[in-house]
């Protein structure tokens, strides 16, 4: 289970501990006949099965994984329930059947309601999702059914319909505690009138489904209308939950190119996290839809990471495969030997150039072109001294990687004391903190100390939370006088700024090696753990600030030359690619038809 620091986990555990005692009192007070502690307690049952549902959804499934899934905790309730009743009142035989087949409705409903509903995900299923492009007149597909139950709180769903038990739990309650029969009639006659409900929404709902046009219909629809648009350059994207920001970055630069954009995206679950674009976009769940969309007209395609999942697009003959990256630092990713795969490598500056020639992973001099960081267009230069007597510091640490090999975060070794010390410095130091999207998705140490950084920070009036999304962050490079940061990306793209900054030394790493390894950390002072200097550092970076003409050597090292467009000077390199792919574009077309004859 994830740390109890992360507000959604917690939410969900407090639900579930809540849920449990609630269960172990409604019980006991069963036994010895205590109806208003048993009222209490079967309230504070639903109030836990609420939260359980509100936080986060891997507690859910860590219940569900031990027999208490939300039928379970819901059959369990009603249990206690009937023998709070039984034991209080006695009932004959007759209305025992009649109490205890209403419960059990609830159960046979959620069967029912399961079957009914059972081939609704196939709906979506095989089907290619689009957004911005027009296909028959609509901008965006397939088509979204609305959910088949309303919303209660946090219920949705199945549990909506488990939660029609509350009628007949509370009447049965309410006769132990002295209430006439007629409450546990009311009681009976609501939940099963709620349950009819939930059926005849699903019934309503399987008669809609049968009538929509099948996933090969809708499939060939979009293929037509990708072929009438016609797209020259697709920016391909992979990637597992937390990474959509490695995409959010590029958006606003290929917003600019001129030529016809595709972006195809392969996971679902980056639609919930994609900043608003009004870029054509396809969902190729496989390698046969990444196939289908393919259209014959895709001269480039650019690749923002480097996944197993780009070979289903590399394999398939005359386009150009460019590699841009999402960041460009010292980190050992930055010049993995998979980018050999790539016709060519797009770079911000000469550092990148070199790191990839003197590594020795054989990637060749005529694959990499020097095209800056468009990204950092709104980054602004910083004055000479702060604009006012309290300095801001932002801290922007990065993740622990997916391994402890390419693990340079300070999160979780340094971070809560470096925040704590900026936090209490006298005079008072404003602090930003902007957290990597993944940190944590490793090491569980990681993502307790993002959480307890967080709350400090939310907590002092001295601190400030930065939003998510590439702007905030670049928006965050504006405000603050000082970054504190880990080797990353973002102490690269802080030169833009020309600010001073401090660099992290969690490792320990000797200065003169970290220096060699990682040349973006000359620019500042290096901050060891335990050191406690990071107050000293930031007043004196701020000051004196003695690595300022370092800083602007490595900004055009690591950069490139200024430019007063970067987002249109990214355009032309785009069209310079096309015009470079045209070749091997028409000798493949060539070939593929002179092979299908």
């Amino acid at each position: 289970m994830q740390s109890l620091r992360d507000p959604a986990v917690r939410t969900a555990a407090v639900g579930a501990l809540l849920w449990a005692l609630a269960v172990v009192v409604a019980g006991t007070v069963a036994v010895l006949d205590l109806p208003a502690v048993g009222l209490l307690a079967v309230l504070a049952i639903y109030v836990g099965d609420a939260l359980v549902q509100a936080g986060d959804p891997r507690v859910a499934a860590w219940l569900a994984d031990r027999e208490m899934a939300p039928l379970q905790r819901a059959m369990l309730r009603d249990a206690v329930a009937v023998l709070a009743w039984l034991l209080a009142t006695a009932p004959p035989a007759p209305v025992v059947t009649l109490v205890v087949l209403t419960v059990l409705a609830v159960p046979a409903a959620h069967l029912g309601y399961r079957v009914l509903t059972s081939h609704h995900a196939s709906v979506r299923r095989g089907r290619i999702a689009w957004r911005n492009l027009d296909v028959d007149g609509e901008r965006e597909g397939p088509l979204r059914l609305p959910p088949i139950l309303p919303a209660i709180g946090p219920l949705r769903g199945r549990v909506v319909l488990l939660a029609s038990d509350v009628f007949v739990v509370l009447g049965l309650w309410g006769v132990v505690a002295g209430a006439g029969d007629v409450v546990l009639v009311v009681g009976a006659v609501l939940t099963l009138l709620a349950l009819l409900a939930c059926l005849a929404a699903g019934v309503r709902r399987s008669l809609a489904v049968r009538h929509l046009p099948s996933a090969r219909q809708d499939n060939a629809r979009l293929r037509t209308a990708l072929e009438e648009y016609a797209p020259e350059v697709v920016v391909y994207f992979s990637g597992p939950v937390g990474t959509t920001y490695q995409l959010n970055v590029w958006l606003e630069a290929l917003e600019r190119v001129r030529r016809r954009v595709l972006v195809v995206i392969r996971e679902r679950h980056h639609l919930e996290d994609l900043l608003p674009s009004t870029l054509p976009l396809v969902v190729t769940t496989s390698a046969t839809q990444v196939e289908y969309v393919h259209t014959d007209s895709v001269l480039v395609a650019l690749y923002p990471t480097t996944v197993i999942r780009n070979n289903h697009m590399i394999r398939l003959p005359g386009v150009r495969h460019v590699f841009i990256n999402h960041g460009d630092g010292d980190k050992a990713v930055t010049y993995s030997p998979l980018h050999r795969v790539f016709d060519e490598i797009w770079v911000a500056g000469q550092a990148a150039c070199d790191r990839y020639l003197t590594k020795g992973e054989g990637v060749r001099p005529d694959q990499l072109l020097v095209v800056g960081r468009p990204q950092l267009a709104h980054v602004a230069l910083r004055p000479a001294q702060p604009a006012t007597d309290q300095v801001t510091v932002l801290y922007a640490p990065t993740w622990e990687g997916n391994f402890d090999d390419v693990d340079y975060s300070s999160v979780a070794s340094m971070g809560v004391e470096l925040v704590r010390e900026l936090l209490r410095a006298e005079p008072p130091i404003r602090v930003l903190f902007k957290p990597h999207p993944a940190t944590g998705n490793r090491r569980s140490d990681a993502a307790a100390g993002r959480a307890q950084v967080t709350e400090m920070v939310r907590r002092s009036p001295r601190g400030v939370l930065v939003g998510p999304g590439p702007e905030a962050l670049y928006d965050a490079f504006n405000t603050c006088d000082v970054l504190v940061a880990d080797v990353s990306s973002v102490v690269a793209d802080f030169l833009a700024s020309r600010k001073p900054y401090v660099v992290t030394n969690p490792r320990g790493l000797d200065p003169e090696t970290m220096q060699h390894d990682f040349p973006s950390t000359s620019g500042g002072p290096l901050l060891a753990r335990g050191s406690g200097r990071v107050v000293e550092e930031v007043r004196a970076a701020v000051t004196t600030d003695p690595l300022r003409e370092r800083r602007e050597r490595l900004a055009t090292y690591f950069l490139g030359e200024p430019s007063a467009d970067p987002v249109g000077v990214f355009a032309d390199e785009v069209d310079a690619a096309c015009l470079r792919a045209a070749a091997r574009h028409d000798h493949a077309l060539q070939a593929g038809r002179e092979g299908a004859r």
